[in-house]
């Protein structure tokens, strides 16, 4: 534990191993040295759950993410005993001398999701799994001015890679990054904005209906 970066340092005895293993595989999902920039000065003000609030909002790893601590049960978020804690964890950031890697600007942001929403390990495995996806499908579609774009779509897979500060990375890595780890080309994932729980589902409802390449399996004859 004493290897972990200080904000995770901090988090860590909140979290299972098993939560942490899927956090520090994020050091795998980014370019390696991608940094996340120099960390906002933040001022915190008299109430720390705002402050928390405020943080984690600013510095989600994608657009729309699937878990909105905002959108919880105040009274619920506000009964998490560890807020004290969570809010170090962001001062930790601003002792560093050294801009953050953006992987763990992720990783922190995920362990405050999973501390505050009370996420199990299987959940938080399976969401940064669903996040990674959608960050590869990004980097390729921008990496492939000759595929039809879609403004309204192109805009959206921008907005996600900027939350990663990685607008950038289409044009530093090649395809074999883009596509390691057995990327799924059957499981292309549309930007956040338009999943079911994103400001733009109903155009990516329309997406998907419109897609050629979507195959409608047939109705098999009752026997």
């Amino acid at each position: 534990m004493d290897s972990l970066p200080q904000p995770l340092q901090l988090l860590a005895p909140l979290l299972s191993p098993e939560h942490l293993s899927s956090l520090l595989a994020l050091k795998t999902h980014y370019p390696e040295g991608l940094s996340h920039g120099p960390w906002p000065a933040y001022a915190q003000g008299s109430d720390p759950l705002v402050f928390l609030l405020q943080v984690w909002r600013e510095q989600r790893p994608e657009n729309e993410p699937p878990a909105p601590i905002w959108k919880c049960d105040a009274a619920a978020i506000a009964a998490c005993p560890h807020i004290s804690t969570l809010v170090n964890s962001i001062h930790a950031f601003q002792q560093e001398n050294a801009d953050p890697e953006q992987w763990l600007v992720a990783a922190w942001w995920w362990s405050c999701a999973a501390v505050v929403c009370r996420t199990s390990a299987e959940k938080l495995e399976n969401a940064i799994a669903g996040w990674y996806q959608r960050y590869r499908c990004a980097v390729l579609y921008l990496q492939s001015p000759e595929m039809e774009q879609d403004a309204q779509i192109l805009a959206a897979y921008e907005a996600d890679l900027t939350c990663s500060h990685s607008l950038h990375v289409p044009q530093q890595v090649d395809l074999s990054w883009a596509i390691k780890e057995g990327f799924d080309w059957g499981q292309w994932q549309l930007p956040s904005a338009l999943q079911p729980w994103g400001s733009q589902a109903e155009l990516g409802q329309k997406v998907i209906a419109n897609n050629p390449a979507k195959v409608i399996p047939s109705k098999q004859t009752p026997h």
